[in-house]
């Protein structure tokens, strides 16, 4: 079980990177996420992102912000290297703190939002293999 004050990631199933949030998380651990991320961009793999958000609440405004710059930063390495990003959302409160970043910074990778896990899966597979890239445990 992951910490609450830090994201999880999850990449047994390589191009599959399973980001997963226990919810709002403090700067601190913000910032360890968008690390880890980078670092992932840092290997030069193309890979889908399945992100989790249905366990966090309202995103302060300084961390919206923090997400911008890290678009902005990262802007070419999510172009060439992310083939897709399926979003788990349950809260409207979210969807709105996510809706406020991406009008400032939209991804330059193609992203939708899904209600639960099996729906974001099967979006992700369809991303990967258009992408000509096969999940590790998968057929």
């Amino acid at each position: 079980m992951p910490a609450f004050d830090r994201a999880s990631f999850d990449d047994s199933r390589w191009p599959l990177l399973h980001l997963w949030l226990p919810g709002t998380l403090p700067s601190h651990g913000q910032e360890e996420c968008l690390d880890t991320l980078a670092g992932y961009l840092g290997r030069g793999e193309r890979f889908f992102l399945l992100v989790d958000l249905s366990r966090i609440g309202l995103v302060p405004i300084e961390q919206r912000w923090r997400q911008v710059e890290w678009f902005e930063q990262h802007e070419l390495a999510l172009r060439g290297l992310v083939v897709g990003t399926a979003i788990i959302l349950v809260s409207p409160i979210v969807r709105l703190s996510l809706s406020a970043i991406l009008f400032f910074k939209p991804l330059p990778v193609p992203l939708a939002t899904f209600p639960h896990l099996a729906a974001a899966e099967a979006w992700a597979a369809e991303r990967l293999q258009e992408a000509g890239l096969t999940q590790a445990g998968k057929d």
